[in-house]
C-alpha cells in the first residue's frame, strides 16, 4: 500500500509563485535573502498560560485567534506542528513532540472550511511565524476531521512548506462530510455553510466543485510529501471509503502510490468517528522521521536500546544475534558490531549469535529465526537486514509485511525487552531510486513495520547513495551490494553512531517493556516455525535422502549441504501432510532440476509452482515458497505431487525441501 517519496530535508527550492499568493513568497524569499538576521526568534506576545506543562500563548493575527505553545528548549532547525480545528482533541502526539523541542501552533481561521478565506487567514498566520519568529519553513500538517479539508488545500497551494502530514480521520471531500451525499450522515448546516464560504450560487455548483482534497493532487505528488492517516472503518460521519481511500486511490494513479493508512475497525464513540489514541508512537516516530532536519545521518532512534545496555553494564552477560542475507554472513559488518560492543562494554561476555545465509529474505528469517536464534537462549540485542533480498527475491509488499511483523512478534514474545535494529542495505536500483527523490518501496514497506513497532532503523541505503553523490565514499571503493571492506567499514561506523546517540545518557535502572502495537497485519507470520519432513505421509514416490550432498549439477552453499531433505525426482510423486495455523510454505533447495509442482489444501483446488529462479540455473539456491498465506487458523491438510511439467531451462522435474514452514502451531 505504500511507495514512500521522500521530501527533501530543507526548502531550498524556490516555492512555487503565483499572483494568487505572490505576497507570501515575497516575503519568504526577503526572509531568506537577509539571512533571518533581525526578523527571527522574537517572543510570542500575548496572554500567556500552562498547556500540559508547555507555556502556551494566545494572541491575534488580524482578526483571528491563534497559539503558540512553546517547548522548554527549542530544537535545531526549529521544526513545529500546525493543528488544523479542534487543537485540543488527541494531542497525545504534540505533547510527545513538544518534549523533543518541537513548537505546537494554531489559528482559530473561524468555520471557514478550507475555503479561499481560510487560506488567506493561513497565509498571514504561516508567514508570521516562519518570518518574526523563525520557525522552519518546511511544517508538520495535522488535520483532525475537517480539518482535514484546511491541510490538503493548504499543501496543495503551498506545497513548499510541507514537510509531512499526519491526519486524524480527515475529511478529504466536503460532499461526503458537510454534505452527506454519500453514506455518511452529513451536516445540512455545515454545508450551508460551505455554499457561503466557498461562494457557490447554489448546491449544483458545489457538488461540481473540483478542488477538494481528493482533486489536482499533483502538487502533492511531485512534492513528494509524505502522508499517515488514522481512521476508524465504521466512521458514520466521515466514512474512510468516500475521503481517505479515494484519496489514496488517486495518488496512487497519479504516480505517488504512497499512504501510511492506520487502521481502527471500530470508533468508541460519536457513530465511529471518534477512538481512543492507544499507540501515539506510530504516528509520533512518523512524525519524526520526516521532521527532524537536525539529523544528518539516516539514523532512527525509536524504543532505543537502554535494555540491551542495562544487561550488558549490570550482568556482565549479554547476547546478540544478526539475522539477515549473504551480506550479514560475510564477516564485515557484524565483525565491526561485535568488536565494537567489545570495547563499549570490556568487562561483559558476549555471545554472538551469527546467522546470516546468502540469498535469504524477511520472509525465510520468519521462519528460521526460532531455529537460528532463538533457540540459543535470550537475547538482548537483534539485528535484522533484509532490504536487498526482497528486492531480487521479488517479494512483494505483503510478503514483506507478515514477514517483518512476524519476526518482531517472535522476538518480543521471545523477550520483551530485547532491542532491534533494522538496517536497510543498499542496492544500485535503491540509490538510482534515492536519487530521483524517491524512496524504494521495499524499504518504504519494511519501515513501515518499523514504525508501527517503535523498531530503532538505519537506512543504509540512503546513506550509501549521499556517500556516492558527495564523493566521500566512491562506489569503487564501497563496492557493489556485497560491499568491499571500506563499505563494510562504513556499515559498521553508522551503528556505532546509532549507539553514541543511544547511550548518551546515563544506564537505565531496570528494563523496561517496549511500546505495545495494534498487529498491523492479522496473518503475519508470528507463529512461524519449521515443521519436520518426518510428519509427511509419504503415498508415492517421495523419500527422505539423509545428509544430501548435491546432484553432480549445481553448486550447492555450505549451508544446504549435509542436510536432510524430502525428495522426488520423477513426476506424480505425491504426499500429505497435516498442520495447524494460517499459511504454509516449502524451504527448499531450487535448482537446475526442479519441476513444477501442484498443492491443494484440504478440499481446494489445485494449484501449481515453478520452483525454477533465474539462478537455479548454476545453483541450488536456497528459497522459501510460501504456498498459502492466509488460511483460516486451525488444522489443515496439504497435499503435494510433482508434474510432468518443468521450466524450458530446467534439467528434471525435481523437488527437494528441508522442512515444512508453518505459521502456526
Amino acid at each position: 500500500m505504500e511507495i514512500l517519496q521522500e521530501p527533501k530535508n530543507k526548502i531550498n527550492n524556490p516555492p512555487r509563485t503565483s499572483m494568487k499568493h505572490s505576497r507570501l513568497f515575497l516575503l519568504l524569499s526577503f526572509v531568506s535573502i537577509v539571512g533571518l538576521s533581525s526578523l527571527v526568534n522574537a517572543q510570542f506576545i500575548g496572554k500567556q498560560s500552562d498547556w500540559k506543562g508547555f507555556k502556551k500563548t494566545v494572541f491575534k493575527v488580524g482578526d483571528y485567534e491563534a497559539f503558540v505553545v512553546e517547548p522548554k528548549e527549542p530544537a535545531k532547525e526549529t521544526p513545529w506542528v500546525w493543528r488544523a480545528r479542534f487543537p485540543t482533541f488527541h494531542t497525545e502526539i504534540d505533547e510527545m513532540l513538544l518534549a523533543d523541542g518541537y513548537h505546537v501552533a494554531y489559528i482559530n481561521a473561524g468555520r471557514r472550511l478550507g475555503s479561499p478565506q481560510a487560506l488567506k487567514v493561513w497565509e498571514q498566520f504561516y508567514t508570521l511565524l516562519t518570518g518574526k519568529h523563525g520557525l522552519n519553513k518546511k511544517v508538520v500538517l495535522e488535520g483532525v476531521s475537517r480539518g482535514g479539508l484546511y491541510v490538503y488545500r493548504w499543501a496543495k497551494a503551498y506545497p513548499e512548506t510541507v514537510a509531512c502530514m499526519y491526519n486524524d480521520t480527515p475529511v478529504c471531500d466536503f460532499k461526503s462530510w458537510p454534505g452527506g451525499k454519500g453514506v455518511g450522515k452529513g451536516a445540512q448546516g455545515e454545508w450551508k455553510r460551505v455554499i457561503d464560504e466557498y461562494g457557490f450560487k447554489n448546491e449544483e455548483e458545489a457538488m461540481s466543485y473540483r478542488d477538494n482534497p481528493i482533486d489536482n493532487l499533483q502538487p502533492i505528488v511531485d512534492a513528494r510529501i509524505p502522508i499517515m492517516h488514522i481512521i476508524t472503518e465504521d466512521d458514520a460521519i466521515v466514512p474512510p471509503k468516500e475521503n481517505t481511500y479515494i484519496l489514496k486511490e488517486r495518488l496512487e494513479k497519479q504516480g505517488h502510490p504512497f499512504f501510511y493508512v492506520i487502521s481502527i475497525d471500530k470508533g468508541s464513540r460519536a457513530n465511529g468517528h471518534h477512538f481512543d489514541v492507544k499507540y501515539p508512537h506510530v504516528g509520533y516516530h512518523f512524525i519524526r522521521k520526516y521532521s527532524d532536519f537536525s539529523n544528518e545521518y539516516p539514523i532512527y532512534l525509536r524504543s532505543g536500546l537502554n535494555n540491551s545496555r542495562h544487561v550488558f553494564t549490570k550482568k556482565k552477560k549479554g547476547r546478540v544475534g544478526f539475522l539477515g542475507g549473504s551480506i550479514t554472513e560475510s564477516p564485515g559488518w557484524r565483525l565491526h558490531v561485535s568488536d565494537s560492543l567489545k570495547k563499549r562494554f570490556p568487562q561483559t561476555e558476549f555471545d554472538f549469535v551469527y546467522a546470516g545465509i546468502g540469498s535469504t529474505d524477511s520472509t525465510y528469517g520468519a521462519f528460521r529465526l526460532g531455529r537460528d536464534i532463538l533457540s540459543k537462549g535470550k537475547v538482548d540485542l537483534l539485528f535484522i537486514e533484509s532490504a536487498v533480498n526482497e528486492l531480487h527475491n521479488s517479494r512483494t509488499r505483503d510478503d514483506i509485511v507478515k514477514a517483518v511483523e512476524g519476526i518482531i512478534l517472535q522476538s518480543r514474545r521471545h523477550n520483551p525487552h530485547i532491542d532491534i535494529v533494522a538496517q536497510y542495505l543498499y542496492d544500485m536500483p535503491y540509490v538510482e531510486s534515492y536519487r530521483k527523490g524517491i524512496t524504494p518501496w521495499q524499504i518504504a514497506a519494511l519501515d513501515r513495520i518499523s514504525l508501527q513497532y517503535g523498531i530503532n532503523a538505519i537506512d543504509q541505503a540512503r546513506q550509501v547513495t549521499k556517500w556516492f553523490d558527495s564523493g566521500e565514499i566512491p562506489p569503487q571503493q564501497f563496492g557493489g551490494c556485497h560491499p568491499k571492506p571500506i563499505g563494510h567499514k562504513a556499515y559498521g561506523e553508522m551503528i556505532d553512531r546509532l549507539f553514541d546517540h543511544a547511550w548518551k545518557e546515563l544506564v537505565a535502572r531496570s528494563l523496561v517493556p517496549h511500546l505495545g502495537a495494534r498487529r498491523y497485519n492479522d496473518y503475519s507470520y508470528g507463529r512461524g516455525h519449521f515443521q519436520s519432513i518426518n510428519t509427511a505421509k509419504i503415498k508415492s514416490g517421495w523419500k527422505v535422502v539423509k545428509n544430501w550432498m548435491g546432484t553432480g549439477k549445481g553448486r550447492v552453499r555450505k549451508h544446504d549441504v549435509g542436510i536432510d531433505y524430502l525428495e522426488a525426482l520423477k513426476p506424480n510423486a505425491e504426499l500429505s501432510v497435516e498442520f495447524s495455523g494460517t499459511a504454509i510454505g516449502l524451504p527448499m533447495v531450487a535448482g537446475p532440476d526442479v519441476g513444477i509442482i501442484e498443492w491443494k489444501v484440504d478440499d481446494g483446488e489445485w494449484k501449481s509452482l515453478d520452483q525454477f529462479t533465474k539462478w537455479s540455473k548454476g545453483l541450488h539456491i536456497p528459497w522459501i515458497y510460501m504456498l498459502e498465506k492466509e488460511l483460516p487458523d486451525g488444522k489443515h491438510l496439504l497435499t503435494l505431487r510433482t508434474t510432468n511439467r518443468k521450466n524450458d531451462q530446467s534439467s528434471g522435474y525435481a523437488c527437494r525441501f528441508r522442512a515444512f514452514a508453518v505459521n502456526g502451531n
